[in-house]
């Protein structure tokens, strides 16, 4: 996760919630790193450091602060375990890395077993990683169909698939149709144009600035 420090103090001067657990704060002066919800005075913005994991911050030589208790911070009980994994893993699928590779190899970048992976993830989601990579081929692949005017073989690598044979055949077991029959409208030969969602709060008019 990359940070952006200006981003984080202004996190931690306001204590907001929506930050906590995903950044620690250490701080220089003291030696010890907090959570950005911290009850205690904010330090002088030179002593603070920005960490992505309590894992980071120790390992710079910072100590837990006992006030906040970074241990507390969500996502970081051994109970959210499986729910860390199952995340690590769907971003690796989103990075295609089950394109060309198996189960195995993307559970040993994570540091596990192919065995656990399959059954935290079954356990989590109700699907195997193979079945949850062939899900979000399968709806990449619709959104591109729908909005884009990228031929149906560049849609299929694109998506991650090997072959267009196994996405033509993927996507009608699954859908009950052919991907032609999801092309876009006319207009979108004019370009290609994605739709990203988003949850608010997003400062849209400094965005566009």
């Amino acid at each position: 996760m990359l940070l952006d420090s200006d981003a984080c103090f202004r996190a931690v001067r306001a204590r907001d919630r929506r930050f906590d657990g995903r950044f620690f704060t250490a701080v220089t002066s003291t030696g010890i790193y907090c959570r950005p919800i911290c009850p205690v005075r904010p330090p002088k913005r030179e002593n603070m450091r920005f960490f992505s994991s309590a894992a980071a911050a120790e390992g710079q030589g910072f100590r837990p602060c006992l006030r906040c208790r970074p241990e507390r911070a969500p996502g970081l009980a051994p109970i959210d375990a499986a729910s860390r994994l199952v995340g690590a893993a769907i971003a690796g699928i989103e990075e295609h890395a089950l394109s060309n590779s198996r189960v195995g190899e993307l559970a040993a970048s994570l540091g596990v077993s192919d065995r656990h992976l399959r059954r935290v993830t079954e356990a989590e989601l109700g699907v195997s990683p193979v079945e949850l990579a062939q899900t979000q081929r399968l709806l990449l692949a619709k959104r591109l169909l729908g909005e884009t005017s990228l031929n149906l073989t560049d849609i299929a690598f694109a998506s991650g698939f090997g072959s267009l044979r196994r996405f033509n055949a993927l996507f009608k077991s699954r859908y009950g149709l052919c991907p032609r029959a999801l092309r876009g409208r006319p207009e979108a030969a004019r370009g290609l144009r994605c739709q990203l969602e988003f949850r608010p709060p997003l400062a849209w008019d400094r965005l566009l600035a």
